[in-house]
């Protein structure tokens, strides 16, 4: 913007007073010690992974009710907040702004915001693609003002107003703010356009439950592939299930033998749905505090991968007696429920820190962790290893054939990995970040209950 492309910005980032700060947006408004006239966001985000329908399953904060709330705050007293989205002939995108701007509003103390907002399009909402802009004052527009936004208007004849103060009008904006109740008006509307928040940041996917496999009188907007993640989610999902049981569930059950009892098996199953649930949840909460979703999936894979595999690794050394691998699976359900509840207000406490010490925070918070998470699925096998009721010289011609239970614990684990990736992001979609890794600590949990299953051998 300071070389091949000054002329067309007219030069605005070489004026004195243009600052440029390229960090994440949440952590510099976080950071921020002054107030602000006008906190602006003007189609932001690409539509580039819409060929995959991925984006509806990507989060975004920026959009959240926790994020409005942080802009309003850091206004001036006059201040106002404008993000531009595209939007539809049935309007959901910037629609979805105005219902998260007035649940924020609703949090700050503003009983009835109908006077905060005003919004205004590029031509009538007759097509898709046609650029919505919402105005959100922290204070109600003043008659002033709103007249300056209709002289604007007059002198550009593109503009239309959709929703005014003084002249509501007759559409989706002017109804959900009459309402004054987002979560009441979305379910009535045709899209899913409820507030979200940090918990479930999943702006863009507006459609609704039963619209996924029923879509009949919905209009296939440009938006179209961007909600189609979901469908493509919920496919990959019935394959992963179908793939499981015709390769592994059935031919356990044709090959059942004394060394493949189920519920051993179901232990394998259940460390490996908490492992993968509680990995994945933890990539999406520290998209936010790390800034970027490439720095979440990088860090949290990398210290988890590692610090799990240093558990694995001790795990002999840590539990000698097999008998004892209870605790490991205890302490994980009591961490895992301290976090559901407490890591997002600690990482939200913590977000304006410098990167470095975001990623000390990392390891302090996953590691340890990590480390507990290592230990349950090696100490599993070697008290199945145990188990088996053969003398020792029977005990490697078992190992030889394709029969055994500690060769099924690995197919079992891992088919639950690949099961329990998909299934986070649904349950995310649907119930939160703190559903799935609740869910995480209920399936380490079930592995608890299960492991005085594992014929238990002190070593």
């Amino acid at each position: 913007m300071r070389g091949a492309y000054a002329d067309y910005s007219f030069h605005l980032y070489d004026r004195p007073e243009v600052h440029l700060h390229v960090t994440d947006g949440r952590s510099f408004v976080r950071n921020a010690h002054q107030q602000f006239d006008v906190v602006q966001m003007t189609l932001v985000d690409t539509w580039a992974s819409t060929a995959a329908g991925a984006f509806a399953l990507s989060e975004n904060s920026l959009y959240t009710v926790d994020a409005f709330r942080e802009y309003f705050e850091h206004l001036k007293p006059d201040g106002m907040i404008a993000i531009t989205r595209w939007e539809f002939r049935q309007p959901r995108e910037a629609l979805r702004v105005v219902s998260v701007a007035t649940e924020a509003l609703h949090q700050l103390g503003v009983a009835n915001p109908a006077g905060h907002f005003m919004v205004v399009s590029e031509g009538d909402l007759d097509e898709d693609g046609i650029p919505v802009v919402v105005l959100a004052k922290k204070s109600p527009f003043t008659h002033q003002e709103e007249e300056s936004v209709r002289t604007h208007l007059d002198d550009n004849e593109d503009l239309v107003a959709l929703y005014m103060p003084s002249s509501p009008g007759n559409n989706a904006f002017s109804a959900l703010i009459a309402r004054n109740d987002p979560q009441a008006f979305a379910r009535d509307y045709p899209y899913n356009v409820a507030p979200v928040n940090d918990n479930a940041p999943f702006f863009f996917f507006t459609l609704k439950t039963d619209q996924i496999l029923h879509d009949g009188g919905l209009q296939r907007g440009i938006d179209w592939k961007v909600n189609l993640g979901v469908v493509i989610l919920g496919i990959v999902f019935a394959i992963s299930v179908v793939a499981v049981i015709l390769f592994l569930i059935v031919p356990m059950a044709l090959r059942s033998t004394r060394q493949q009892r189920p519920l051993p098996l179901l232990y394998f199953i259940a460390v490996g749905l908490g492992y993968i649930l509680v990995e994945i949840a933890f990539i999406q909460r520290f998209v936010l505090f790390l800034g970027h979703p490439t720095y979440a999936l990088t860090v949290v894979i990398f210290l988890l991968l590692l610090s799990s595999g240093m558990g694995s690794l001790l795990s002999r050394r840590l539990l000698s007696e097999t008998a004892r691998g209870w605790i490991p699976l205890l302490l994980l359900v009591l961490a895992i429920g301290v976090y559901t509840w407490g890591l997002t207000a600690l990482l939200s406490w913590l977000i304006g820190l410098p990167f470095f010490l975001k990623l000390v925070v990392s390891a302090i918070i996953l590691v340890p962790l990590g480390l507990a998470m290592g230990i349950p699925f090696p100490t599993g096998l070697r008290a199945l290893t145990h188990s088996i009721d053969l003398p020792e010289s029977e005990l490697g011609e078992v190992f030889k054939t394709g029969d055994n239970a500690v060769e099924w614990a690995w197919a079992m684990n891992a088919a639950s990995s690949v099961l329990g990736s998909v299934l986070a992001i649904v349950i995310a979609i649907h119930f939160g970040l703190n559903v799935t890794l609740a869910c995480g600590a209920a399936a380490y949990a079930l592995a608890l209950a299960l492991f005085p299953t594992l014929a238990l051998r002190r070593a």
